[in-house]
Formats: C-alpha cells, structure tokens, sequence
C-alpha cells in the first residue's frame, strides 16, 4: 500500500498541501479500516468528521417510500464523502456502507474548517467538489422520475462507458435503480440492434450507433 501521505494527496483537495499542512491534518486525523458491509454513517447522523476514503469502495444509497433502496453514488479511493454536510452543517441525508474492507481517513471536521477553509483556494476546491456532487444528484433524480430503464442504461453507456464496465452488474442496477434482470434483458436489446459490439471478450458501444444510442434518451 502507498504511504498514507501519497494517498491523501491524490484527493484534489489536498494534492497541493504543503508538508507541514499535511502533517497538521494527519494530527487532527483517524485512519479507519472498515469491513465489507459495515455502515460508516446512517442517514439522519450528526456529522462530526470530514470522511477521505483512501482504499477500498462505499456505496451512499437511500430507501423509497416502498422501502427500495435507491444507489445515490459509489466511492472508490481516493474521494470525499458526503462533505456538503459537514459544509451546510446538517444530518447525513444517506446511509454509507463499505463495499469491500476499505480504509478511511476520518477528519476532525472543525479543526479542518478553521485552519484549511480560511484559505480561498482550498475553499474553491471544496467547493468544486460539491458542485460535482449536485450535478450527479441532478442526473440522479432526472433518470429516475424522466427516463424508462432502456433510456437510463443508453445515457450511463454515452456518457460513461468505462465507468459502466468497471462495475458488476449488480451495482450497475442499483446505480440505475432496476434490477440485475431488466439490465441484462436491456443489453441484450443493445446486442441484438447492434447498438453493443463485441470486442475482443468484451461487448463495447458501436461508434458507428452512437447517434442511435442518444437518441433513447434525448428528452
């Protein structure tokens, strides 16, 4: 494994941080190992400390009225979690859970914003990260209430290809919110109208049916 400081700094956040900044931070710091399937917060809790996974994957997620779960965003090392809600100081609005056994690293988040957010560019970057966080949650809640389960499998495949194959098939139904069977019966509709191309082993997007592939979704 990297060295820990090798890991916090590849978070954008702290790529730029001086080295006594950075031993400032590990001092206010608690490196946490965490389990597959152990909660790191449940929706509702009061956060006290700024969350960097450095290892390992979580999976932030809602329920419906029906009780569903609803995926809002898998992390994978090295990313902040949940951060506007150390920032806008209210409850966690998600439940987060390890994926796999992971290593976080968990900041005393009011001696963080007193000594790091008086700086204006380490502000902008906190910032920059939230703002990617709403625009996934806009994207969120624009599939699930606009788009049908073909629509939301064509716009994740345009938009983030490598993404998509990067996970299984589970997560990737979550993160659509439909389930393991509707994905595989979608993609075997991608297959048979040639929409998905077999390369080498693996089924990739046609260029020549990209125009095709956005039009299922284009609104």
């Amino acid at each position: 494994m990297q060295k820990i400081e090798e890991k916090i700094k590849q978070a954008s956040l702290f790529s730029k941080l001086e080295d006594a900044d950075l031993e400032y931070l590990l001092s206010i710091s608690k490196l946490k190992k965490i389990v597959k399937g152990e909660i790191v917060f449940y929706k509702g809790d009061t956060p006290t400390e700024l969350f960097v996974l450095l290892d390992g994957a979580c999976r932030v997620y809602k329920h419906n009225q029906k009780g569903s779960e609803i995926v809002m965003k898998y992390f994978h090392g090295v990313s902040l979690i949940a951060e506007i809600a150390n920032l806008e100081q209210i409850p966690y609005p998600s439940n987060c859970v390890a994926e796999e056994e992971s290593l976080i690293l968990a900041i005393d988040y009011t001696k963080f914003e007193a000594h790091f957010l008086t700086n204006s560019d380490l502000l902008l970057l906190f910032v920059k990260s939230l703002t990617h966080k709403v625009f996934n949650l806009e994207r969120i809640i624009h599939s699930n209430i606009v788009l049908n389960a073909p629509s939301r499998v064509a716009k994740f495949l345009y938009e983030n290809e490598e993404e998509f194959y990067a996970k299984t098939n589970i997560e990737m139904a979550q993160s659509l919110n439909i389930t393991p069977e509707t994905l595989s019966r979608v993609l075997k509709k991608f297959k048979n109208a040639e929409i998905l191309v077999l390369r080498g082993s693996v089924y990739r997007v046609n260029e020549s049916q990209r125009d095709a592939l956005k039009k299922l979704f284009e609104v």
